[in-house]
């Protein structure tokens, strides 16, 4: 019997045992860095620059096989679009609205420009956007104004200004309110002793609000306009420099009664039977000095027409005084409209006529 031989033995070394592994994957192509330059570029609004380094980015990444093409025709889309964005507003926005205004040495404005309403000075004319107040002047606010010279058209001209006090806390809208518009009206015939040369105007005001009060902004500046919202081109101040002694004499002579005019009530008889009935015998007081100061007045060359308005204006008192105590709004405006019928405008425009005043801008 034969015995076997014995197994064979091999040494195996410790460790891992070698295995086969594939070539490693190539790396992918570099990524351009004016790829990346042109769309951060493009998004902060540096169109110019945008636009180049994605021009630039593309040429390289043809000729180095680089990454990032979408990059680059990203950041040039976007700033194609900002450019071309930016010249149609070029074609329709004026810039002059960034040009401040310039003053002569005189303090008036001499070069139009855009400003805030706290720089406006009382004579300066402007342009308060393309809006007027309808009924109700805004709070000051930060919006923009432009000045022009009163010599060019423009919307509003300020003719007065003044400042809130006796008040810790803010008074409120409403009481605001009146109190500039009592003011306003008061010292509109300081500034324009003739605002009838000039045609229909209204007075506005510009006040403060809440925050303006709490930020200790209390100015009141008024200004005046046309309500139809026609341009005037010329400023609308006149004062005794601009009068001869005859003319000086009869808008004084006026004054009393065309001061509160102006201050007529905001709100309708039926609306406020106390405050037009308050109104009415204000009126009749004015009217009356109206009536005393014509025939005081030495007016020889236009003694008769003025002489024939003292006295319609004074036939038509006693229907002030008669308003003052209407019992109800139908009997206030029946007094009102007998007013109306003594209001001597006929004899008004001869007088003015023959003293050289003109009327709504033209020779009367």
């Amino acid at each position: 019997m034969s015995v076997p031989p014995p197994p064979s033995y091999s040494y195996q070394p410790s460790g891992p045992v070698n295995q086969w592994h594939p070539n490693p994957p190539p790396a992918p192509p570099a990524l351009n860095p004016f790829a990346v330059t042109a769309l951060v570029t493009a998004l902060l609004c540096l169109a110019p620059l945008g636009l180049i380094f994605g021009v630039v980015a593309l040429v390289q990444i043809s000729r180095k096989g680089e990454r990032g093409k979408g990059l680059a025709v990203a950041g040039i889309s976007v700033s194609g679009a900002v450019l071309l964005l930016a010249g149609l507003a070029f074609t329709v926005v004026d810039f002059r609205v960034w040009t401040p205004p310039a003053r002569s040495d005189a303090g008036e404005v001499a070069q139009r420009g855009w400003t805030s309403f706290s720089s406006i000075e009382v004579g300066d004319c402007f342009n308060p956007g393309s809006w007027l107040p309808d009924g109700e002047s805004p709070p000051l606010g930060d919006a923009g104004v432009e000045l022009v010279p009163c010599e060019e058209p423009h919307r509003g001209e300020a003719y007065a200004g003044f400042t809130l006090s006796g008040e810790s806390g803010f008074p409120g809208r409403d009481a605001i309110m009146s109190t500039a518009r009592t003011r306003c009206g008061k010292l509109f015939l300081d500034y324009s002793m003739d605002p009838q040369a000039f045609g229909r105007l209204q007075s506005y005001y510009f006040h403060p609000g809440q925050r303006d009060w709490d930020a200790g902004r209390r100015g009141v500046l008024c200004w005046v306009a046309r309500p139809d919202r026609t341009e005037l081109d010329t400023s609308v101040r006149r004062d005794a420099s601009d009068l001869d002694p005859e003319q000086l004499a009869f808008l004084s002579a006026m004054k009393p009664l065309n001061t509160e005019a102006i201050l007529r009530p905001a709100r309708s008889p039926r609306q406020d039977l106390a405050g037009a009935r308050a109104w009415a015998g204000r009126m009749a007081k004015a009217q009356a000095e109206t009536v005393r100061l014509l025939r005081a007045a030495e007016l020889p060359g236009a003694k008769e027409p003025v002489g024939q308005l003292a006295a319609e204006l004074d036939r038509g008192l006693p229907f002030w005084r008669q308003a003052s105590e209407a019992p109800d709004a139908d009997t206030f405006l029946r007094h009102l409209r007998s007013v109306d019928q003594h209001n001597g405008v006929e004899h008004l425009g001869r007088a003015r006529a023959l003293l050289g005043l003109e009327t709504a801008g033209r020779p009367a």
